[in-house]
């Protein structure tokens, strides 16, 4: 009997330590991906990323490597390097549309530690297009507007010289993705199905309002992603922009709107856009009333905030003039009375698909 416990002691204690070494090995597997390594370089440094990009530049034209990261981007267990490349134009000449830079360049790469190199995937993420660099071998990332937004940015908004990009595991599945800032946009490169993809692009506008930003809001492990915008009334004279966020959240493909999770409880939004409604509705008068552009936005906050089940704030208490399919009075009024065809059809289509937002 004696000799019987000690063997079942000795099984648990082997079971345990079986226990502890697999859970160790696979903190450990997901841990070595926080192991980055930045590297910035001065204007001549990082030249030998240049042989990737055509030799020849556009006259007066030059390439510039802006900065590398190593870490484990893959389901390799070697570590690959990103590289961020600019075409720059001279500092002594100046381009009203992009400012310092004209094109920008993302490299992904295997690199031994000899320096040889074997690129995996080239992105080109931005072209002004005020200069004829063709790059054949890049894949383009076509930037797209936030969410019920209907005009790109000018341009000429998008001369900030700001370049940078960062690893971190957005997605939530162990793997480090690529999140990249450059001039007024955002993008992710994600290793997804075997292959580096874009996983999300989007034009953002900063200076006064808060730059796009990652935050986990469900503690679920994957990221949503905050793109502010800010939008013009250009029917009322002085009338303040619209502060908008379309927020984003990945479904495991794909990052995929879900405005209903930033707006529905947020009641700090929705006070400062009734503010900004009021506030002109008192200089104005009655021309608020027939402004489409504050009546879309406001009415798409209603919607999502009533497609929650329950009431739960008092903010909620001003927009119980919903009628009973969910769509806000403001919505209503544009489709019946409203001329911008981009607002009609939006509210046409978000009402034959599912609650807003999910």
């Amino acid at each position: 009997m004696k000799r019987h416990l000690q063997t079942t002691r000795l099984a648990l204690c082997i079971s345990l330590i079986l226990i502890c070494f697999s859970i160790v090995n696979a903190d450990t597997s997901k841990t070595t991906n926080s192991d980055i390594r930045y590297q910035r370089y001065s204007w001549r440094g990082g030249q030998k990323y240049h042989r990737f990009l055509p030799a020849t530049t556009p006259k007066g034209l030059s390439y510039s490597t802006e900065l590398k990261a190593t870490a484990n981007i893959d389901d390799t267990p070697g570590r690959e390097s990103v590289v961020l490349m600019l075409l720059n134009v001279p500092t002594t000449q100046y381009y009203p549309f992009t400012g310092k830079w004209v094109q920008a360049f993302l490299l992904l790469a295997d690199e031994t530690e000899a320096g040889a190199l074997e690129k995996k995937v080239l992105f080109k993420l931005f072209d002004a297009g005020t200069h004829a660099l063709e790059v054949p071998t890049a894949k383009p990332i076509e930037l797209q507007s936030p969410a019920f937004v209907f005009t790109e940015p000018p341009k000429d908004a998008l001369k900030s010289r700001a370049a940078t990009f960062r690893l971190v595991d957005l997605t939530g599945d162990g793997i480090l993705d690529v999140w990249v800032e450059f001039g007024y946009a955002v993008a992710v490169i994600s290793f997804q199905n075997g292959e580096f993809k874009e996983v999300f692009s989007c034009y953002t506008v900063p200076g006064l309002l808060p730059d796009a930003e990652y935050v986990d809001l469900d503690n679920d492990g994957s990221y949503e992603i905050k793109i502010p915008y800010s939008i013009p009334v250009d029917e009322v004279p002085g009338a303040p922009d619209l502060p908008w966020m379309s927020l984003y959240e990945w479904n495991g493909t794909d990052y995929v709107l879900n405005n209903a999770k930033f707006y529905a409880d947020n009641d700090e939004f929705l006070i400062r856009l009734l503010n900004d409604y009021n506030h002109t509705l008192l200089r104005h008068g009655s021309i608020i009333n027939l402004c489409e552009t504050y009546k879309f936005y406001l009415g798409l906050v209603h919607s999502y905030r009533r497609s929650r089940i329950t009431f739960s704030s008092v903010a909620d208490e001003l927009i119980r003039h919903h009628d009973q399919d969910g769509m806000s009075s403001e919505l209503q009024w544009i489709l019946e009375h409203g001329k911008n065809e981009n607002y009609i059809h939006a509210i046409k289509s978000i009402s034959k698909s599912p609650p807003l937002g999910k």
